[in-house]
């Protein structure tokens, strides 16, 4: 007989991600008002930050001004390294955890589920064969960055929903009003609660798609044990749950899949613990015995 304790962490896990997502919120008010009373020790916005002297810049962003320039510049090299190295090590765990815009996103889309309830019903998410091929991901990246290149305009900036956000909430803060930029991040917003569960995401946020260049094949990874796995095919809690509508028991499940670990948290709660983060995929044996005892401690 196989037992399987319950993980507290993966059981508290949307907890201490929901936690994250409200202080960067918090974060993104206290930097213009520190500024406006003459602090400035963190200056800027997502687009690119410094904090007691240490630039931050989206790599995004990076990627884009050197192509416009057709310049190396020092400052956004230096800039990029700590994005780089926390989506080398733990993924795309920015989009999840910390980005304004998926956290508005997922608010709102909880709001829209109880005012439009036959609209949610509509797009309620549903277990998937397959997952989107890579494809399809990638393709979208590389046409931005071509009419980025074509129309020699800086496309990203005005495609970055985190950047947005942060810049406009500074700027209001600071007396400068709202840009129409807001409009843009209002609009795809309100598009994904009543057309297109969370296209945004998924397929498009230049930011997110920048990100992922920099996965391994030792980079933080959802991994799935077969073995311990009691759910049917037609039957997937882990894929009902998962705010991408993505199967973490299939393939291709990256680039799309940023690491939020609802699916495990989803896992840990009604199945036998088969979902867990992992640096690298594993070779998990397969059960000998479906029988499972369940030990919450």
């Amino acid at each position: 007989m196989i037992q399987v304790k319950r993980n507290k962490f993966y059981n508290k896990l949307n907890t201490y991600r929901k936690a994250v997502q409200l202080f960067s919120l918090a974060f993104l008010v206290a930097v213009p008002i520190l500024v406006v009373n003459g602090i400035y020790s963190i200056i800027g916005t997502l687009y690119s930050i410094t904090i007691f002297g240490v630039d931050i810049v989206d790599p995004a962003m990076a990627l884009q001004t050197t192509i416009l320039t057709k310049k190396l510049i020092e400052t956004l090299i230096i800039g990029i390294i700590i994005p780089v190295l926390l989506a080398v090590i733990f993924g795309k765990v920015f989009c999840s955890w910390m980005c304004p815009f998926n956290t508005l996103s997922e608010y709102w889309q909880s709001i829209a589920k109880k005012i439009f309830p036959k609209r949610a019903k509509k797009v309620k998410l549903q277990a998937l064969e397959v997952n989107p091929k890579p494809i399809l991901y990638w393709g979208i990246l590389v046409l931005l960055f071509i009419l980025t290149v074509l129309l020699d305009f800086p496309i990203i900036t005005f495609l970055s929903a985190p950047g947005i956000i942060s810049a406009e909430i500074s700027h209001y803060i600071m007396g400068m009003g709202l840009g129409l930029e807001i409009f843009v991040v209002l609009a795809i917003i309100l598009i994904e609660g009543f057309l297109f569960k969370r296209y945004w995401c998924k397929y498009v946020c230049p930011v997110g798609g920048v990100l992922s260049l920099f996965r391994t094949p030792f980079t933080l990874r959802i991994n799935h044990n077969e073995g311990s796995c009691s759910c049917a095919a037609n039957a997937e809690p882990c894929s009902k749950s998962c705010p991408l509508d993505l199967s973490p028991k299939r393939d291709n499940l990256y680039p799309y899949c940023y690491n939020c670990g609802l699916c495990i948290k989803t896992c840990e709660k009604t199945g036998f613990s088969a979902l867990s983060f992992g640096f690298g995929k594993k070779e998990i044996k397969k059960f000998e015995s479906q029988k499972v005892l369940i030990n919450k401690d």
